[in-house]
């Protein structure tokens, strides 16, 4: 073939088409003249690139251009190469079409090309371009969409990465070996299935996407050089068969990296959900406490000041009538007094202020007392003298056993409720027992949580801990909230909390 040398991979027009699938449009001007000037650049500094290879260049850049806009019209809405519509159009366009229009761009540009279709150069140039745009434009793409989203970085860790730079140090001393049994030679191409299936589940599709590019070069380089799995016949024969054999492999790869992908994009989504959810209920929480604390300030300051002056009204009145009608008066007083201890309770509950006088242990004690008082259920407090830990913080905790009270009083059927409230370490623990008919069946742990429980969660999220439900020793339910007493003298813990994303927990 004359004219023409052997190249593993052809890098300029796949790299660029990475560069533009992941470049929003209104750059893509900038991404293409410096491409370009690249090309004039390598023109005039590398002796052997001549004024054909600089026009072969050009023309090769237009056509990835093209087919980079083709791409990104037909695939709809979402990221590039994401889906199974994608992958396949990125086959057809990027490895087949693209490579063909390609390669016979360049054998009219090159002097000594054969002007007709010769087959085995033909061949040689669309294998070397099919293989270069299927193993690094997935590569380029997958890694630009890791370093935009902290999210995927999960599996990029330095031990992970000596991990996967040992296993192919592995890779390439057993390929580089001389397997005297033929069958063994052979067999030698499915070593790298399991170490590319490993990085796909490790680090995602831009792993995978970088170890197939490393093995597959390893395996194109060793194959000329005579050794590895392709190592039969001559060292333009042995390329042909390596690139075949990548050209395989890196579609079927491209396939799963499509399930991978799609599995990756919808958790990611959810965590943005949680995130947007999270934001939203703290903010209706801090809403709701000053909502809360209006209108107790309401209640106490302006209905209980009106109903007492009724009621000073109402005892001079009494002192005005005959004793014969006296006692109409008094019980419409002791009603008035009835319903002016109703409005302070209510007034209590919505905003305990002896917290802000006494504490979260005196609180806590106050609320069992009262609980007990109006029902059947009993509630046991256990608090080991908490330090004080700001009036947000102790409303907070105040609010979460509230609601854990409520729920086993509602739904639990249960006759005791223990609440322990201690310090275990650096951190402070808040547990509610009960012994009423415990978790729900599986069946039911399906079903969406209520307005109650996403409240305690986030409330405990604000608190910079956590929330845990599981079954208790009493034989019912157990709620545990622990979070770090660290932030105790600062102010700005609730501030840094809102803006801290929730991570996705169970369905509870």
């Amino acid at each position: 073939m004359p004219g023409f040398s052997l190249h593993v991979l052809w890098i300029p027009g796949p790299l660029l088409m990475g560069w533009l699938l992941f470049t929003p449009r209104t750059q893509w001007r900038t991404c293409i003249l410096a491409a370009a000037a690249g090309t004039v650049l390598a023109f005039v500094l590398v002796p052997f690139v001549g004024l054909d290879g600089m026009i072969a260049s050009a023309g090769e850049l237009v056509l990835v251009a093209a087919a980079a806009w083709l791409l990104l019209r037909w695939r709809g809405t979402g990221s590039p190469l994401e889906r199974y519509r994608d992958i396949a159009l990125f086959i057809v366009l990027g490895g087949i079409a693209l490579p063909v229009c390609v390669a016979w761009w360049q054998m009219l540009v090159f002097p000594g090309a054969p002007r007709g279709l010769a087959p085995g150069v033909l061949l040689t140039r669309l294998l070397c371009s099919s293989v270069s745009y299927l193993l690094i434009v997935p590569a380029v793409v997958n890694i630009a969409r890791v370093m935009q989203s902290p999210e995927r970085r999960a599996g990029w860790r330095w031990h992970t990465v000596a991990v996967a730079v040992l296993l192919l140090g592995v890779l390439g001393v057993i390929w580089g070996m001389d397997w005297a049994d033929g069958v063994m030679t052979s067999l030698l191409v499915l070593v790298p299935i399991p170490l590319l299936i490993w990085a796909l589940i490790v680090f995602g599709v831009s792993g995978a996407a970088v170890c197939m590019l490393v093995v597959a070069v390893l395996a194109m380089q060793l194959g000329m050089a005579g050794a590895g799995p392709f190592a039969y016949w001559t060292p333009e024969r042995n390329l042909i068969t390596a690139q075949v054999w990548t050209l395989g492999i890196s579609c079927v790869l491209l396939f799963l990296g499509a399930l991978s992908e799609q599995k990756l994009s919808n958790h990611l989504k959810l965590q943005q959900a949680y995130r947007r959810l999270g934001e939203v209920t703290g903010r209706m929480l801090v809403v709701q406490e000053e909502e809360r604390t209006r209108i107790a300030r309401d209640l106490h300051d302006d209905v209980n000041q009106s109903l007492a002056a009724i009621s000073i009204c109402l005892s001079t009145l009494r002192n005005q009538i005959p004793e014969a009608q006296r006692h109409s008066v008094v019980e419409l007083q002791e009603q008035l007094l009835t319903v002016s201890n109703d409005i302070r309770s209510i007034s209590h509950e919505l905003h305990p202020s002896i917290l802000r006088f006494t504490g979260l242990a005196s609180a806590l004690d106050a609320f069992c007392i009262k609980r007990n008082a109006r029902g059947a259920l009993r509630v046991r407090c256990r608090i080991e003298s908490p330090p004080r830990l700001g009036d947000d913080r102790e409303l907070s905790l105040f609010r979460i056993v509230q609601e854990a009270v409520n729920n086993v009083d509602k739904h639990a059927h249960a006759s005791t409720a223990h609440v322990l409230v201690t310090v275990r370490g650096e951190q402070l623990l808040l547990r509610v027992d009960d012994d009423g008919v415990g978790m729900p069946a599986a069946a039911s742990t399906e079903a969406a949580p209520g307005l109650g429980m996403i409240s305690m969660e986030e409330r405990a999220r604000l608190l910079g801990g956590s929330l845990q439900i599981g079954s208790s020793p009493l034989g019912g339910t157990r709620i545990e909230v622990r979070f770090p007493l660290g932030d105790v003298a600062s102010g700005q813990w609730f501030h840094r909390a809102l803006q801290t994303p929730p991570s996705p927990g169970p369905d509870t």
